[in-house]
């Protein structure tokens, strides 16, 4: 990749230039925000910028600032002496794609430059596209299910009208989720924004629990929520945040076919000394082997009859996409619980 490093100290942009060159990358250098601007103006080829926060006239985020204005797709990752909230929520809201806190090694920035890569759509060739396309069709099968297990509820109430209604909105809905899987599917390629806006968790995991309550119903499964009575917001891409929990919700709810106990627990908790939201999808399913745990994440890799392989695939790019992590802690015959935590974005 050809990489631009942005930063007015010329020892930090040597120290930065030795470690990428290390691993095969072209390393350009501006010792400021306007000189990276000159790069970009002059069509020199840029596949990825590493630019520094602190900068005089004008900072990091001034500079990502213009650069979204002419160059939407490029992917920018932030270098801060410091993680802070305001900064981290402003940066997102202009697309910044990942941050470097300070000091950090050649190997922590080489995973975000290859994180930062993966998550970009657009420019994908026609191999990436062959990854891509089955996934978007693995996400199209959440709202399906919804679809059909309204569809099912729908013919065995057909003596109540109101049930009926009930279920034909249902099913309504599932479809509008299904055209916007498909207006994505149809840009791959094309430079496309992500929607980046504060987010109700609550009211997002109430609509995830909605979409598949006739699935619940069908298949026995009891829900149990705990949301802490509390407003829980996060500034991220709600649409990839409906399609991380619907994934998480629908293994949960498939892990405990032909289980004896069916119950479902969602909870969502904020933790104010780390400014983090936390939500946790536990199943009384079958559980996950200990020698599967590293594997779950894997494209492709499936211990479900008729599975993909790919919608925790999913589920990890977008986590990953919003600065997250997901941790995950199972017992063969007892149940899994997934966590999922997402930095920096705490609060109303």
């Amino acid at each position: 990749m050809n990489i631009l490093v942005v930063d007015d100290e010329r020892v930090q942009i040597e120290s930065v230039k030795r470690g990428l060159k290390s691993k095969g990358h072209k390393v350009l250098e501006a010792l400021s925000a306007e000189e990276a601007l000159k790069y970009l103006n002059n069509g020199t080829k840029v596949d990825l910028i590493l630019t520094d926060y602190s900068m005089p006239k004008m900072n990091g985020l001034e500079l990502l600032k213009k650069i979204r204005k002419v160059h939407g797709s490029l992917p920018v990752i932030m270098m801060t002496a410091y993680a802070e909230k305001n900064l981290v929520i402003e940066a997102l809201r202009n697309r910044c794609d990942s941050f470097m806190e300070k000091p950090f090694t050649v190997d922590q920035l080489i995973r975000e430059i290859e994180s930062a890569r993966m998550r970009m759509i657009q420019n994908t060739d026609s191999d990436q596209l062959s990854e891509l396309i089955p996934e978007f069709l693995h996400q199209i099968n959440n709202p399906l299910m919804s679809i059909l297990g309204s569809a099912e509820l729908a013919m065995l109430a057909l003596d109540s009208e109101e049930a009926v209604k009930k279920f034909i909105n249902d099913i309504i809905e599932a479809t509008k989720k299904i055209r916007m899987i498909n207006k994505q599917l149809l840009t791959l390629g094309q430079t496309t924004d992500d929607k980046i806006e504060k987010v109700n968790m609550i009211g997002l995991l109430d609509e995830c629990l909605n979409m598949f309550r006739g699935l619940l119903a069908l298949k026995g499964v009891s829900v149990e929520k705990d949301f802490g009575g509390h407003e829980l917001c996060l500034f991220g891409d709600k649409f990839a945040l409906e399609q991380l929990f619907k994934n998480l919700i629908l293994n949960a709810i498939d892990s405990m076919d032909g289980r004896h106990e069916k119950l479902l627990k969602v909870r969502a908790a904020a933790n104010k000394n780390t400014s983090s939201v936390s939500i946790y999808i536990e199943d009384a399913g079958c559980g996950i082997p200990s020698e599967s745990i590293d594997k779950i994440f894997t494209p492709y890799f499936t211990r479900k009859e008729g599975g993909t392989g790919l919608g925790l695939t999913i589920v990890k790019r977008i986590v990953e996409k919003h600065r997250g992590v997901i941790r995950v802690c199972s017992q063969v015959g007892k149940g899994t619980t997934l966590k999922v935590s997402f930095p920096g974005n705490c609060g109303s």
